[in-house]
């Protein structure tokens, strides 16, 4: 193995890119592993055009740092698309936009009020008076308090 016909070296790096790549997120490694790959390749061409030269060692880190820099916008593009980074919701806040039913008043000026939401009472507020009975969809939570609307009869937006 010589610095000649690096290939191996080459192939060693792509390898280690993988497995630092398995190791962690956004596929940021893979794109030097793909490089390490082009150079490899590189040196088989090189060689085979040029034979034994010092050129074709220049002309392999080059591919290499053109084709790892060229594919790191592609990479983050691609890890967009297949990671999900939405934050899934827990507690009171995966009540919002659930409909439910005012099972206590619920009054702004006293500051009392119950609604039953998904099988749950809690503690309710509202911009205005809501009787029992009513039928209600949670728009926010502050602390264990929901604050909620009134629907109309038809099951839409009272507005």
């Amino acid at each position: 193995m010589s610095l000649e016909n690096p290939y191996y070296i080459w192939l060693i790096l792509a390898v280690l890119f993988v497995v630092v790549e398995i190791f962690t997120a956004g596929f940021f490694y893979a794109c030097f592993a793909i490089g390490a790959l082009s150079a490899m390749v590189t040196g088989f061409i090189t060689k085979a055009i040029l034979g034994a030269s010092a050129y074709g060692l220049v002309w392999q880190i080059v591919v290499f740092c053109v084709v790892s820099v060229a594919l790191i916008p592609v990479s983050k593009t691609f890890a967009r698309k297949i990671s999900d980074n939405s934050v899934p919701q827990a507690g009171a806040d995966a009540l919002v936009g659930l409909r439910g039913v005012v099972i206590e008043t619920i009054n702004p000026a006293e500051d009392v009020g119950k609604v039953k939401v998904d099988g749950q009472v809690w503690r309710a507020a509202a911009s205005a008076v809501m009787d029992e009975g009513i039928a209600i969809r949670v728009t926010n939570v502050r602390g264990a308090k929901l604050i909620v609307e009134a629907l109309d009869k038809k099951g839409g937006d009272n507005d």
